[in-house]
This record gives C-alpha cells, sequence and structure tokens, in this order.
C-alpha cells in the first residue's frame, strides 16, 4: 500500500481553495495511507489561531483531517527536515506546495504532488 506525507502547505493551499485534498489524494490514490506528523498539527494549530489571513482555511483543514483516516507519526518540529527524512527513509510520496520542499525532494528521487486550486494534483 502507498503512503503519502501531506504537507501544510497543500493541506492550507486546498482549503483556502474550497478543496478537500483529502478526498482528492483517495481519489487519485485509492487505497494510500495519507501521513501528517505532530508538527504539521501543531503548525496547522498555530495558523488557526493567529491573525493571518489563512486561519479559517488552517481551521478547515483541522476538521477535514477528522473527517478523513489520517495517520498522525510522531515528530516533525522541524517539519520540512522530517519530511525529507521520512519520505526518503521510507520511499513515500509528498503533496506539498512549498517550492524549497520541492526542490530538495525531486533531488532525492521522492515522488512529489501538489495541490491545485481545481482538486487536481499534479
Amino acid at each position: 500500500m502507498q503512503s503519502i506525507i501531506v504537507d501544510t502547505s497543500a493541506i492550507v493551499f486546498a482549503a483556502e481553495n474550497g478543496v478537500d485534498i483529502f478526498a482528492t489524494i483517495e481519489q487519485r490514490l485509492p487505497g494510500c495511507t495519507m501521513v501528517v506528523s505532530t508538527g504539521i498539527i501543531e503548525e496547522l494549530e498555530r495558523i488557526s489561531g493567529s491573525a493571518l489571513a489563512s486561519k479559517k482555511a488552517a481551521r478547515l483543514a483541522l476538521e477535514m483531517m477528522d473527517a478523513h483516516k489520517i495517520k498522525v507519526l510522531k515528530g516533525g518540529n522541524e517539519v520540512d527536515a522530517w519530511i525529507v527524512k521520512e519520505s526518503s527513509a521510507r520511499k513515500w510520496s509528498v503533496c506539498t506546495n512549498d517550492i524549497g520542499l520541492k526542490k530538495e525532494l525531486k533531488k532525492r528521487k521522492v515522488e512529489v504532488l501538489s495541490a491545485s486550486s481545481n482538486g487536481i494534483l499534479r
């Protein structure tokens, strides 16, 4: 079974555009296991309690996570480093909209998907 790490940037981007990223991933990769770290959840919680424009999207993202079977792994205080380490070691895909993270992952030959405003993963 394939696993995919879903990064904060993709989750918030999708929520801001009214897209359920988790449902989109389920449609594109049926039977996959979606994974986030406790660090990603902490980032979403920080954003949802902030004055940032994306706070509503972060709250919605947390609600979407509750509605789907998202596996939460301990760790990831430095989220990007955790994503690079785990995806490389476990051969997992990553869904992110973070340009710098995408470049690093591609250097390491990790499959990278991005969320789009029309709900299509590319």
